[in-house]
């Protein structure tokens, strides 16, 4: 039996309307907001081949290695942050006990609305399109010292 340690940044998943609330401010989903297939396939994945920790998503990994160089000041940039984007300073929110006790109403569903898969093909192609121009601009330097050589 292994036993492994899945750490993804935020998922688009309905926990944020399910979970307990007393803040007296809305909860929203901090981005970037990940597919929850993508946290499936890395579950799926550690079955193949398991390992002790596995971090899902880029912004997971660049907190957990903060955390690891400099862990006092990434938890104070985490607390800014959280106050800063996964709480809404414009909409208050009563007092709520979550679904820990009592079964979450609805028929429930695996996004939570976030639009994490839009999102993440948005930064997918906003990277292919960087690597795209940089791949360009590589073979025109290339192409001018080939030209003066």
């Amino acid at each position: 039996m292994h036993v492994c340690t899945v750490m993804p940044a935020t998922i688009d998943t309905p926990h944020f309307q399910q979970a307990a609330n007393y803040t007296g401010r809305k909860v929203v989903a901090m981005p970037p907001v990940y597919t929850p297939e993508r946290v499936a396939a890395a579950v799926v994945d550690l079955v193949r081949h398991p390992r002790r920790e596995v971090v899902v998503g880029p912004a997971a990994r660049a907190l957990v290695r903060q955390s690891r160089i400099a862990p006092g000041l990434a938890e104070q940039a985490m607390a800014r942050q959280t106050d800063k984007s996964h709480l809404d300073h414009d909409e208050t929110a009563p007092a709520t006990h979550g679904a820990l006790h009592v079964t979450a109403s609805g028929q429930g569903a695996v996004h939570g609305g976030w639009h994490g898969r839009r999102r993440t093909a948005m930064r997918r192609t906003a990277v292919a399109a960087a690597l795209a121009g940089a791949a360009v601009t590589a073979g025109h330097r290339m192409t001018r010292r080939a030209a003066t050589a």
